[in-house]
């Protein structure tokens, strides 16, 4: 018994199944049998098949009604007896070595049951389109269930899995050999590849794949079976039940699209094919991979003889058109068919030859050599010109400008003369001109008069007359000035249209006029905040009474309740609980608030205060707490009452004239205190303490870390606890006699901060890093979410907190200090370098953990941020993200404008958070513009720098950056930032989810190893 059958079903084959026959016959390895199945044919099909037959006993031929190529194909599975089977069509053709070579494979991979090599497509005999090579899948099954691993004829499969699995079935038209190697992957049979083995697929028209409609009604069946059971075959553990349900969507789709593009290819219409799906369009397809698929089926349906592009647009850019629109409609984005429309041009575009002038969607690629002048433009859809220029056929430069569906000849050349003007091309050109003649100049010159080659003599002529004078003519200055408009030779100026330059201010002061909105109503206008901060340079006696009056003449004059206090409050209790006090004494106890918490601790609270109308309010507010009496003392001069198990006396201390005083302070409340008692006070951090960290610039002797030392150095007092947050401390002593360690606990202050507490921050001391004599390249980190849970899709872009503060913690404990967006521009604007190991952090999309969990921990550690807001959608949520799960909550206008004081810098992130290569250029004005005209109008600040979204970039997204008065441009390029970084495109490192330290460190660049 032959090792190989070789099964060749054929319905009026006659033209190519000789060849077919002749490839096989001619194979080194001998070892085989062919069965020729004639399906019915009308042809000479059978006359062929019987030569063969003839001529050689191995060639068998098996005539049966007309009954398609699977019951065909069972037919010789039926007849065949070799160990091996190999599939052909009547039109494929084997190279000599092609079954040597498998079975060399086999004899090598025993435990193999399918071996298959690539394929590619010949088309009249040549080699046409994209080759697929022989890849192995981490699992044969998943490739199954979503796409058919590779031609029928590449591979070679073991008879008695194919009968195992059932064979052909015979009701699919299309797509049976695909039903086929899902089933036997299902099996858990070890698929391998072989490399360099290449199975060739001779394309036609006609062929059952051409039936777009079949092709997909097929595909999608046997993607649904592969993601459920299937009880034709014996499944191998772990795929009894498919492939998960959650992947089904993206597996009909990404087929679709290639069926649809197939469609499109031969000048179709998608629309029905895209409404015979049946299945919603999942928010999780990957644009590039779309594409991918769509122009594989656009080319193969289109079949032309030659290179696809740009000749294959004329036939299908209506139908791509189409599936724009409708994908548009029917996805959740609303924007993924421009989103895949766009990255199919900027595809075709980047392959075609640089002599090329066409237009390809909304893109225009024009070739201009200066030798023949600059035309006007008028591209009616387009909004993306990219112009080649050349002079005498050689290349000077590519550029890429955004257009309103036109351009003068007269803008071009201005434009064009930025880039490549110099004195020699300047000669050059009018050299060129001259030698030409007049008459050829006119006509190069769109219909000027012959003065103007007359003008261009006489430039030239005086021009020689210059550098013949001119010891060096290099030192003579440009030459040519007054005939530039003949140098770079525009149109005559009979076109008229609004300028780039005029619209996009046109656009802006739009913009603008729409974030200002209407005046505040007088209701709206904030009211006056009592002034309560400590100022330099007044002299303030804050032992007098008087000035404590003058406080409390306005009600709650410190806003008790804000955030910040409340927090502070509840970690001041935190050090208290757990312990009962009998007789508790409250100095400067205000309006009572703090008071009101302390109540159930103690059995008797004495709440004091030096101001009378403070212990008035703290005692009218109390009325109903009858363990709290109120009273007048003054801390400096009174004597307090009595012997305490608890003395608290927060956020005054700092007030005192000099350290002696708080000395004295320290030891009259440690005498008042019992044996064991308890002195607890939460005070600011200060910078007169620590200057170079976050605090407040008060004119205060001593702050938080001043009144600790003071009271541990008391008689009597050790610290027994130490609670330290960026802002402010809260301590506890205690009257004793032992000597163990204080207890150090890390927190965190309230998020967000009330404006009157975080615009008095000096964030790092109000320093900012450094300079440097050289350059140091540095990076720029780029976050998403800062979140433990979430979708399982966008784990990428999530970093859970706990992983986050151990980042940052690396970072400080290894030198690196952050970088403000400020001091950023001062390093790429001023040339003023950077130290070594510095780092700027960003994040996208002003999620709502960024408030809840980024920020806190990057005040804990010292480091600044920038934050990159989508204006349209600030309070609502990351819809983009909705295809992988619930949303992400986004921050509200509120809580972004708190930020602007907490070492947060604010840029845009357009104002829908949408791709901004698929808005036409208006639309790409108005994104860029209206969202910087809208956080300036709530922030009150200039914004500078914009995050593209989906790090979505190209040339023509710079340009209206910039006119928009962007002056940084972030994208998701990963690379760290050099000298010669252009601001508009600066690269950023993506923390991704899940990554080690190690790895963390290596997105630093040579300063993190």
């Amino acid at each position: 018994m032959p090792d190989i059958s070789i099964i060749i079903p054929a319905y009026n084959d006659a033209t190519t199944l000789g060849d077919t026959l002749r490839s096989v016959a001619a194979q080194s390895y001998r070892d085989w049998e062919v069965i020729i199945i004639d399906d019915g044919s009308r042809d000479k099909t059978a006359s062929i098949a019987r030569f063969m037959v003839d001529a050689d006993p191995r060639f068998r031929l098996i005539s049966q009604d007309n009954a398609g190529a699977s019951a065909a194909r069972n037919t010789g599975i039926a007849a065949a007896s070799g160990d091996w089977i190999i599939f052909l069509d009547a039109d494929d053709r084997l190279q000599s070595d092609h079954l040597e070579r498998l079975c060399r494979a086999a004899r090598a991979m025993p435990d193999a049951g399918v071996l298959h090599g690539g394929w590619r497509r010949f088309r009249r005999g040549a080699l046409w389109w994209k080759p697929h090579p022989a890849t192995l899948p981490l699992s044969p099954f998943e490739t199954a269930a979503r796409s058919c691993p590779f031609a029928i004829h590449s591979a070679m499969t073991r008879r008695h899995h194919i009968v195992e699995a059932g064979g052909f079935d015979p009701a699919l038209r299309v797509c049976e050999d695909w039903d086929l190697w899902q089933r036997i992957a299902r099996m858990g049979v070890v698929f391998a590849p072989v490399a360099d083995l290449w199975a060739d697929v001779h394309v036609r028209q006609g062929s059952l794949s051409s039936d777009s409609a079949q092709l997909l009604v097929n595909g999608l069946a046997v993607i649904r079976r592969g993601h459920g059971p299937d009880p034709r075959v014996a499944a191998a553990p772990g795929y009894l039940e498919g492939e998960a349900k959650e992947k089904l969507p993206d597996a009909l789709w990404a087929f679709a699209l290639w069926a649809v593009g197939a469609a499109i290819g031969r000048g179709g219409d998608p629309l029905p094919l895209l409404e015979s799906v049946g299945e919603p369009v999942p928010g999780t397809i990957d644009v590039a991979t779309a594409v991918d698929i769509l122009e594989d089926g656009m080319v193969v349906g289109g079949c032309l003889r030659d290179g696809p592009w740009p000749q294959l647009w004329s036939k299908v850019g209506g139908g791509v058109a189409s599936l724009t629109d409708w994908l548009d409609a029917h996805s959740r984005t609303g924007v993924l068919g421009r989103r895949i429309a766009n990255h199919l041009e900027s595809r075709i575009m980047a392959g075609l030859s640089a002599d090329v002038t066409v237009t390809i969607g909304s893109v225009h690629q024009e070739v201009i050599d200066l030798s023949r002048g600059i035309a006007d433009l008028i591209l009616p859809g387009v909004s993306r010109l990219r112009c080649i220029v050349l002079f005498d056929g050689q290349e000077l430069v590519r550029f890429e400008r955004p257009i309103f569906g036109a351009m003068s000849g007269q803008a071009l050349a201005d434009d064009i003369r930025a880039l490549v003007d110099s004195p020699d091309l300047r000669r050059s050109v009018v050299r060129g001109r001259l030698r030409r003649g007049p008459l050829q100049y006119w006509q190069a010159g769109q219909g000027r008069s012959l003065r103007a080659f007359a003008r261009l003599w006489q430039a030239h002529r005086a021009q020689q007359r210059i550098d013949r004078e001119e010891a060096s003519p290099e030192n003579a200055g440009l030459p040519f000035e007054d005939i530039l408009d003949l140098v770079y030779d525009s149109a005559p100026g009979l076109f008229v249209a609004e300028g780039m330059s005029a619209a996009v201010e046109r656009i802006i002061a739009e913009e603008k006029a729409q974030a200002a909105g209407p005046p505040p109503e007088a209701d709206d206008v904030a009211s006056v905040v009592p002034h309560t901060r400590p100022v330099h340079g007044v002299d303030i006696d804050y032992s007098q009474q008087s000035y404590w009056e003058g406080i409390y003449s306005n009600k709650d004059p410190w806003d008790y309740r804000n955030n910040y206090e409340a927090l502070k409050y509840d970690q001041t209790i935190e050090l208290i609980a757990g312990r009962h006090f009998d007789d508790v004494l409250e100095i400067a106890c205000a309006e009572g608030e703090f008071t009101r918490r302390l109540a159930p601790f103690a059995t008797r609270i004495l709440a004091t205060d030096i101001a009378p109308s403070a212990v008035a309010r703290a005692a009218g507010n109390l009325r109903d707490l009858p363990n709290i009496r109120c009273g007048q003392l003054d801390l400096l001069t009174d004597d307090p009452p009595g012997q305490y198990d608890l003395i608290v006396c927060s956020e005054v201390l700092y007030y005192l004239a000099d350290a002696a005083t708080l000395a004295r302070i320290a030891a009259r409340m440690s005498a008042h205190l019992k044996p064991g008692g308890w002195f607890v006070t939460a005070d600011a951090n200060l910078l007169v303490d620590e200057a170079d960290c976050t605090g407040f610039d008060w004119p205060h002797q001593f702050g938080a870390r001043g009144i600790g030392a003071a009271f541990a150095a008391a008689p009597g007092l050790r610290m027994a606890a130490e609670y330290w947050t960026p802002l402010y401390r809260i301590h506890r002593f205690e009257k004793s006699t032992d000597t163990s360690p204080a207890e150090h606990i890390v927190g965190d202050t309230a998020h967000p901060l009330p404006a009157r507490v975080a615009e008095q921050v000096c964030w790092r001391g109000g320093q900012d890093v450094g300079g440097s004599d050289r350059w140091h390249d540095f990076p720029i980190l780029m976050y998403h979410r800062i979140v433990d849970d979430g979708p399982a899709g966008l784990a990428q872009w999530r970093t859970s907190p706990d992983a986050f503060e151990a980042q940052l913690a690396w970072l400080r404990d290894h030198g690196w200090r952050g970088l403000s967006l400020e001091r950023m521009a001062q390093a790429l604007q001023l040339n003023h370098a950077l130290p070594e190991k510095t780092v700027l952090l960003t994040f996208d999309d002003a999620t709502r953990d960024f408030l809840d969990h980024a920020l806190p921990l990057l005040h804990r550690y010292g480091f600044p941020a920038t934050l990159f807001v989508p204006t349209g959608k600030v309070g609502q949520t990351a819809d983009w993200d909705g295809g992988y799960g619930d949303p992400a909550a986004l921050l509200d206008w509120d809580e972004i404008r708190a930020l602007k004081h907490c070492d947060v810098s604010i840029g845009s992130h357009g104002a829908m958070h949408l791709p901004l290569t698929i808005l036409s250029t208006e639309q790409l004005v108005r994104e860029l513009a209206g969202s910087k005209a809208v956080l300036e109008e709530e922030l009150g600040v200039p914004v500078r720098a914009i995050a593209y979204p989906f790090g979505d970039y190209d040339p023509a997204i710079r340009e209206v950056a910039l006119q928009c008065g962007y002056a940084f441009g972030l994208t998701c390029f990963d690379g760290l930032i050099d000298r010669q970084a252009d601001p508009m495109v600066l690269r950023r490192q993506e923390v991704r989810g899940g990554i080690s330290l190690e790895a963390f460190a290596a997105l630093l660049g040579p300063a993190g190893d």
